[in-house]
């Protein structure tokens, strides 16, 4: 008895279930013809039933696959252009609150370069952070605003 497309198809994606690290990427590497540096299962799995899917079923039509071409040629992102992000606006009323030694500081952005906290006004974040700790603070670090 002959299998049908469907069945066959649904045993080889049942079988990527079953699949380790080493056999998911040899597999990538019959379908695809290049080698992942992905160990991550789930994603392997999924990159590999897709294209299954794709030989078993069809791919994009060539007019979809226009279509997505145009739509990421007119996106920076897509075609991996930098974006520099947008730098957040502070304007007066701009909280930055902190708890430091079980105590909550809350500083407030009164007009550009005044910063009040408890009454006193500092002309930088970093001033206010080292009113509140004793030591030499990046006031954007102390407070949240920028990672490291």
């Amino acid at each position: 008895m002959a299998m049908d497309r469907n069945e066959f198809l649904k045993r080889q994606l049942k079988a990527l279930e079953a699949m380790d690290a080493p056999a998911l990427q040899a597999k990538f590497l019959e379908l695809y013809g290049f080698e992942t540096k992905s160990f991550r299962l789930e994603t392997l799995r999924r990159r590999i039933a897709y294209r299954l899917q794709e030989f078993h079923l069809g791919g994009l039509s060539a007019e979809d696959e226009a279509f997505l071409d145009d739509l990421a040629d007119s996106d920076d992102l897509a075609r991996l252009v930098n974006v520099p992000a947008a730098k957040p606006r502070k304007s007066a009323g701009t909280r930055y609150v902190r708890e430091w030694h079980g105590r909550v500081y809350e500083v407030v952005l009164r007009e550009k370069g005044k910063y009040e906290l408890d009454g006193v006004f500092y002309t930088s974040l970093s001033a206010a952070a080292f009113a509140i700790t004793g030591t030499h603070w990046n006031g954007k670090l102390f407070f949240g605003v920028k990672k490291l």
